[in-house]
């Protein structure tokens, strides 16, 4: 508040300003006291919150060590990443415990001292000296050191439970620390831990992060013991099963089923019984001679430790059926030459991968994720598609289907415009669309080839066009273009008609996914 050496303050002046430094500093000196009361309050918590934790803790160890004993050929396949576990954490947590001993001791002077007085819970120095000052290795600081162990606690927790692997890597983040003032930069992260901070804080932290490693134990453990019975199987009941292989066959081939317990004594072997004739093993096999259904039952004897017997009874059914198959063409009922058809071919009871195809007249084909693509070669000559399918490993001609071969039909030239909500649309000309809007028109910027109404989705790419107009004597005037693209004088012929006159788009020559070159149908533009 001072001024110029002109202009020196008064005594007044002096003592105003005194009186404003003292008031801001009281302010302050509240501020603090109610933000240490808070820290406090807090570091209490967190120190119930581990002694929980260590309860936790100590039932988990016990059950473990139960485990030992009642079933420890599990829980010793387990054990050395649980003693793991309790090594790390136990280590991590020890060192914490050190850090925190030095700010006590050093703050309250005594080396025996393991509480802080809540007077000097806003202590300023001892925290940032011991944390980024002193280097216990002679290099690292205790903040580094600290940093570095998180870092390494946090990687080997994650290989533990690794569903758990994100979570674990954001508990013990040390990422740098936002700026808390705009413009600021970004604080590391040890600073944030001790830099400036009051004892009472850092100790909170450090004790913060104390309770979350005894969680994370807690939780790793608790994922550990969980494990050991992952792949044990639980049943709360005995039925006996017929499995087959598959519930179709066809004439000529094998029916396969396994009859089984559905809880099963490795120790023991069942009687099985089918259609009153015992079976020597747990598979029910012969040939199929005949079609139809078929339905067989039998019984399974199961002898108890106590010498008693236990029968369960079973029922199964099968369907014979002819060799046959379903070859369908998923477009139409044709096959289009030089077009890539798509194919779909199955037989009943049989993987699709064990399905194989001879087609004739055809320069290729191959398999797809759903079926096959088939290219025929040429037009008006069938192509006979040859089905196959690999049957308890030998190959058999399932069926045979025929299909037309057609040329793919031609498309119609189309202009290709904007529509008022910016979507791309197609002028097919006067006899399917009447006259197109000026507007609409003067947004068209290409001509396209496409069938119209049709289920097939072939690609046409137009090689060259015409615009065909008349000048005011009514004489035609033709202007070409090369590609699919309107040339600059076309788009002013658009630009410049008016109501009711009429172009054509004529010559269009395209290019078809079969390599084929047709020339298209004239188009007839005329504006409302």
């Amino acid at each position: 508040m001072g001024g110029a050496k002109n202009c020196p303050e008064t005594p007044r002046q002096k003592m105003i300003s005194m009186m404003y430094l003292v008031l801001t500093a009281m302010l302050a000196l509240n501020v603090s006291a109610q933000i240490l009361n808070g820290y406090a309050l807090v570091n209490d918590s967190m120190k119930k919150n581990i002694q929980i934790s260590d309860g936790k803790l100590e039932n988990l160890g016990n059950e473990f060590d139960g485990l030992l004993h009642s079933d420890s050929i599990k829980a010793n396949k387990v054990k050395p990443r649980v003693d793991s576990v309790i090594a790390q954490s136990d280590a991590f947590c020890d060192y914490i415990t050190e850090l925190e001993s030095k700010i006590i001791t050093t703050i309250m002077g005594d080396k025996n001292a393991t509480e802080l007085d809540p007077s000097m819970n806003g202590d300023l120095n001892v925290a940032s000296q011991i944390g980024l000052v002193d280097k216990p290795d002679g290099k690292n600081t205790n903040a580094a050191i600290l940093k570095q162990k998180m870092i390494e606690y946090r990687d080997f927790m994650a290989t533990i439970d690794t569903a758990k692997a994100k979570s674990i890597q954001s508990t013990f983040s040390t990422d740098d620390l936002s700026a808390t003032e705009k413009g600021g930069k970004a604080r590391p992260w040890e600073s944030g831990v001790f830099e400036d901070m009051p004892a009472i804080a850092t100790l909170t932290v450090l004790n913060k992060i104390k309770n979350d490693v005894k969680i994370t134990q807690s939780e790793a453990l608790a994922y550990l013991i969980g494990s050991m019975d992952a792949g044990d199987f639980r049943v709360n009941k005995i039925q006996a099963l017929a499995i087959p292989n598959s519930s179709y066959i066809m004439r000529g081939g094998k029916y396969s089923a396994q009859i089984i317990l559905a809880a099963t004594d490795s120790t023991k072997k069942p009687v099985i019984t089918i259609n009153g004739t015992p079976l020597e093993k747990d598979r029910y096999e012969f040939v199929c001679s005949s079609v139809g259904t078929k339905k067989y039952s039998g019984s399974m004897v199961l002898t108890k430790k106590n010498g008693e017997t236990q029968t369960y009874n079973f029922e199964s059914e099968y369907t014979v059926g002819e060799p046959t198959a379903t070859v369908s063409a998923d477009l139409m009922n044709v096959l289009y030459a030089g077009f890539k058809n798509p194919i779909s071919v199955s037989v009943p009871g049989v993987a699709q991968n064990s399905i194989e195809i001879s087609p004739s007249n055809i320069k290729s084909s191959s398999r797809t994720s759903t079926g096959w693509v088939v290219v025929p070669a040429k037009v008006g000559t069938p192509c006979n598609i040859s089905v196959s399918a690999k049957i308890d490993g030998k190959s058999q001609h399932i069926a045979t289907k025929t299909f037309r071969v057609k040329k793919l039909p031609d498309p119609l030239a189309m202009i290709e415009y904007t529509n008022a909500q910016g979507i791309k649309s197609r002028y097919r000309g006067n006899s399917f669309d009447k006259a197109i809007a000026k507007p609409l028109l003067i947004t068209a910027r290409r001509i396209v080839a496409e069938l119209n109404d049709s289920d097939l989705d072939v690609k046409y790419k137009v090689l060259e066009f015409s615009l065909n107009y008349f000048d005011s004597m009514g004489n035609t005037l033709i202007e070409k273009a090369s590609g699919d693209q309107l040339n600059e004088k076309q788009l002013k012929i658009f630009r410049e008609m008016t109501n009711r006159k009429t172009v054509y788009i004529s010559n269009t020559k395209a290019l078809g996914q079969d390599g084929i070159s047709r020339t298209l149908p004239p188009l007839e533009v005329k504006i409302k």
